[in-house]
């Protein structure tokens, strides 16, 4: 079951997905991130860029909870942190929308576009994506970051789901303490069985040409890529 990436759909993938099911599951995501490593990662990675103010695309925001919390961390200390979200999912954008208007925070905007159809004005300073790539196939996931190559002057950072028996059977039984509805628990294991390997995401982003990517685990149960584009080489 774990020896390779799941290809089944997510029930939240669905045009039909309900609108409970979309709300309890950001609901369940959401406490995975802020409690369980999911905020961390990105808020360690924004930590580690120099730029003021710093240009973030986030891709596949969902409820947009992380670019939120992370915001919330940089004006405390006084960074100048701007995001932007993609999130092409209409149920997500709107529940997005919900919490972008309770917080308030002009520091976080959201675009309801695809990242595949992403066409900034000007290249960001680093790129984010949480729990977003496990949704991908293989060769989407390099065709998406090549396209991240002309968008963003800085690193790009995966943070997704580390694939293993361990990872499955702690989420099991996090879903029945919090007793999620039958559909956030199968789409909560389901995410873990498309997600990653960190040797296994290692050999995929070795294919990209002119990059280099380091891939770590991280608490609970993560995995984290950063991937950093090089210029070509040209002839003399």
């Amino acid at each position: 079951m774990f020896e390779a990436r799941a290809t089944e759909k997510e029930l939240l993938d669905e045009p039909d997905c309900s609108p409970e099911l979309a709300a309890a599951s950001y609901r369940f995501m959401e406490m995975v991130n802020a409690r369980f490593g999911g905020v961390a990662v990105v808020r360690r990675f924004i930590s580690q860029q120099s730029n003021a103010p710093l240009r973030v695309l986030d891709i596949g925001s969902g409820s947009c909870d992380i670019p939120l919390a992370v915001s919330r961390w940089a004006r405390r200390r006084g960074r100048a942190v701007r995001f932007t979200c993609l999130e092409p999912a209409a149920g997500a954008a709107a529940i997005a929308r919900e919490r972008l208007a309770a917080a308030g925070d002009p520091a976080v905007g959201l675009l309801q576009e695809d990242a595949f159809e992403h066409a900034p004005v000007e290249p960001y300073d680093c790129a984010v994506s949480s729990m977003c790539f496990h949704h991908l196939g293989d060769e989407e996931i390099l065709r998406l970051l090549e396209r991240m190559r002309s968008q963003v002057r800085g690193p790009v950072l995966i943070n997704d789901l580390l694939r293993s028996r361990w990872s499955a059977l702690v989420t099991r039984a996090l879903l029945a303490v919090v007793g999620a509805p039958a559909g956030v628990r199968h789409d909560a294991l389901l995410s873990i069985r498309r997600g990653f390997r960190p040797d296994e995401l290692s050999a995929l982003l070795s294919r990209l040409p002119h990059a280099s990517a380091t891939v770590t685990t991280a608490p609970f149960f993560r995995v984290v890529a950063v991937i950093k584009f090089e210029a070509p080489e040209t002839n003399p």
